[in-house]
Formats: structure tokens, sequence, C-alpha cells
């Protein structure tokens, strides 16, 4: 199993549209009891050439496997127009995932949830949409559903064994003097995640991002002095700067010298947390 959450994050005096659509996961993958597990499994995947991404929880072989196939299809430009609306992008990720499930034979089921999280439009003109997959083995149905995106910056989804921790943890960072901020929901996420409180979640934050007017960009997460790139840590190198880097608070963090970036927020722990 796992923890998902995705969350919209708005700029001061920009009200009417979010600036960014988040999803953090954490990086554990289980084998029938959370005494078995590996912590270096991905889960969140985007895009490189449309503003596209995707994060599941629950079952991990078949999320992780089609999930590859959708993003290197949609970056290949073989999946859909790109000209297409987002209902019908998301309609084709959404038959496509049943009609590869519906080739598996003799294998085992378990419930899965995806997220699928898509921009249409750029800058100011930008507008975001997320959507559910769920599947129940129980009942073999699948079911699509349309995530409301918040009119402020705050959660559009929490899913997973862990999402009662989550929540706990949020609800202390948004309570505080930090408030409703993008830095709170992740830095709850990250005191849920590393208070082990959930057995079957662990291992590294991995964070996806979309953000205007670019691709979906995946960003690494440094803690202790190491980076991690979808739950694999990857040695230093001058190459570090072409992806994003933040820390269990979000701060944007320099991967060479591991300290906040001259122009970044300064964001601290509040006291009582």
């Amino acid at each position: 199993m796992t923890t998902l959450i995705s969350w919209a994050s708005y700029k001061a005096g920009q009200a009417t549209r979010p600036n960014s659509i988040y999803i953090a996961s954490d990086s554990r993958i289980t084998w029938g009891s959370h005494t078995t597990y590996w912590d270096g499994g991905r889960k969140v995947f985007t895009c490189r050439v449309e503003p596209h991404m995707f994060g599941y929880c629950g079952d991990v072989v078949f999320p992780s496997l089609v999930l590859a196939q959708i993003v290197s299809a949609i970056d290949n430009g073989v999946l859909f127009e790109s000209k297409a609306s987002a209902e019908e992008k998301h309609e084709v990720v959404f038959t496509s995932l049943r009609r590869s499930f519906e080739r598996r034979r003799d294998t085992p089921d378990q419930d899965f949830s995806i997220l699928h999280a898509l921009r249409i439009g750029e800058n100011a003109g930008r507008s975001f949409a997320v959507w559910q997959v769920s599947y129940q083995c129980k009942r073999k149905e699948w079911k699509s559903t349309s995530m409301p995106i918040p009119a402020t910056t705050g959660l559009i989804a929490v899913l997973g064994t862990g999402k009662t921790s989550v929540k706990k943890h949020i609800d202390r960072w948004t309570g505080s003097d930090v408030g409703a901020r993008s830095s709170a929901f992740f830095s709850g996420f990250c005191d849920a995640l590393f208070s082990a409180e959930d057995k079957y979640s662990g291992g590294m934050p991995q964070i996806g991002a979309l953000n205007p007017g670019s691709h979906a960009q995946i960003v690494g997460f440094i803690d202790d002095d190491a980076h991690y790139l979808h739950g694999l840590e990857v040695l230093p190198m001058r190459t570090l700067h072409r992806v994003k880097w933040c820390d269990r608070h979000f701060q944007n963090i320099n991967p060479s010298t591991l300290e906040r970036n001259t122009k970044a927020r300064r964001l601290k722990r509040p006291s009582g947390l």
C-alpha cells in the first residue's frame, strides 16, 4: 500500500486559478506484510512533453507498469491528439487502463487508485483538472471521478493506508501560524511519513508538479545531505541542477551546496510542532 496526496497551490493576488498542482507519495512497496518491504519503488510519474502527471496507491504491479507505458505513449505523441480537450484526453487514459487490465490472465487482483492531473492552456489562461481512477477487485468495478479543485491553496485528495496520519499532521501545520500554504501540506505529509505511524508507508517522498508554462516536472528530495529522485538515491554530480530539489519543509534547495536557494522563501517548523 502507500500514501498518496495531491494539492493545489495559489499565489497571493492570483485567486482566480491555481498556480500549481502537486502530487506526492511515499516510496514503500510491501509484500503481504509491513515487515517485508522495499523503500525505493517509483509511484509518481510525469510527462516531459505534455503537462500530465500520475500517482498511484494500492496494488503496485499493474499501476506501476501501465503508467510507465502511458507516460511513454503521451511523450511520443501516440496516445491522443494534443488538441483534444482535457476530458477527451482523460477518457483515452481511462480506456487504456481498462483495456490493458483486461489482458491479465490468472493474476492476483488488488484494489488500487490512480490520480491523473493535467494542465489546460498556458500562463494566465491556464486551468487544471484532476481525476481519481479506482478499481475494486471484489466488485471488479472501475470508477473515474473528477476531483474538485479547491478555490484556495488546499488538498485535492488524500489516499492510501496512511491517509489518517497525513490528515492529522497536515491539520497541525495548517492550524499553526504557517497557515494553509503549500509548504504546510508537504511538511505535514513528511511528518506523517517519517513518523512511521502507517507501517505500509515509508522511504523518501516523491513529488510531481504541474506549473505554468512547462511540462510536468519531477521534484527531487534532499534529506540528511542525500539526494533522492523517484525514491532512488542519486550521487552528487554537476547535472543535479537540471531538476528542482526541496527539503521536508518544501524549501527550494541548491543540490550542490545543500543550502536554501538565495531567492527561495525561508520556511521553518513552527514552535509546538
